[in-house]
């Protein structure tokens, strides 16, 4: 990347964002031709910003709920109400440049790669099993979530997709980040799996949704008080972040 190096990451993060214009926008454009690796991750960051304004557009068009107004006004506590987190931080991540934030990771960046590392090999172990993808079976739930809860050390619920058309298989305990955690397994009708990983998070920070893909399968993950959260599966951008939102939605229920 001798090439390229001169370049700033912030300068590519404004590019995607379409705030570069005239002679440095050529310069970059003329790198990325260069560089075919640069250019690669250049265009997974707009993907992942495309991706993200379609899914939450809407949400900057509706008004500010009276709770918040209040919450803010009032100087109340964020996690008061920890929906209410999510969805400012998916406002800023529309307003103030999508791919500068997947790209930096936040100050929690090193905690969610090991979460998402840990998740995505743990995904690619498991669904490959034909006879034992599991640990605990469906028809067992009630134990499975009892048991995890326990292990992980704090409440786990089976999250119901079958809306989206996933069946759920049943799940396992792990070890990840040398602390338990566990994965939930789903299949859908043409038998491609998904997974649900779980692990505590004692810190209780708040992250949003980040996005990590590896071949094929691409990876939701973000922190929210009491757990870490990684969705993988074989799955575009878009309806992954779709059934990411699905699944947070049910654990704040």
């Amino acid at each position: 990347m001798t090439k390229t190096a001169k370049i700033d990451e912030w300068a590519l993060h404004a590019f995607v964002d379409g705030e570069v214009a005239g002679e440095a926008c050529a310069e970059i454009q003329e790198a990325l031709k260069a560089d075919p690796e640069l250019a690669r991750t250049v265009e997974a960051w707009r993907l992942q910003r495309e991706a993200l304004k379609r899914v939450y557009d809407g949400v900057l068009a509706e008004p500010v709920p009276a709770a918040l107004t209040a919450t803010l006004n009032n100087g109340g506590s964020w996690r008061t109400r920890p929906y209410m987190h999510m969805a400012a931080g998916l406002a800023m991540l529309l307003l103030g440049g999508l791919g500068g934030w997947f790209a930096s990771g936040g100050n929690d960046g090193t905690r969610n790669m090991v979460l998402v590392e840990e998740a995505i090999a743990a995904h690619q172990i498991f669904t490959a099993e034909k006879r034992h993808p599991v640990e605990v079976v469906a028809a067992e739930k009630d134990h499975l979530q009892s048991w995890l809860s326990k292990r992980v050390g704090t409440p786990i619920k089976v999250p119901d997709l079958t809306a989206e058309g996933l069946t759920f298989l049943g799940g396992r305990l792990l070890v990840a980040d040398n602390r338990p955690a566990a994965q939930l397994m789903y299949e859908d009708a043409a038998k491609k799996r998904f997974t649900v990983f779980l692990i505590a998070n004692p810190a209780h920070t708040e992250t949003g949704v980040r996005v990590e893909q590896k071949g094929e399968l691409v990876a939701c993950y973000w922190l929210d008080e009491d757990l870490g959260f990684a969705v993988t599966g074989e799955m575009a951008i878009e309806p992954m972040m779709k059934l990411a939102k699905i699944i947070y939605d049910q654990f704040e229920a």
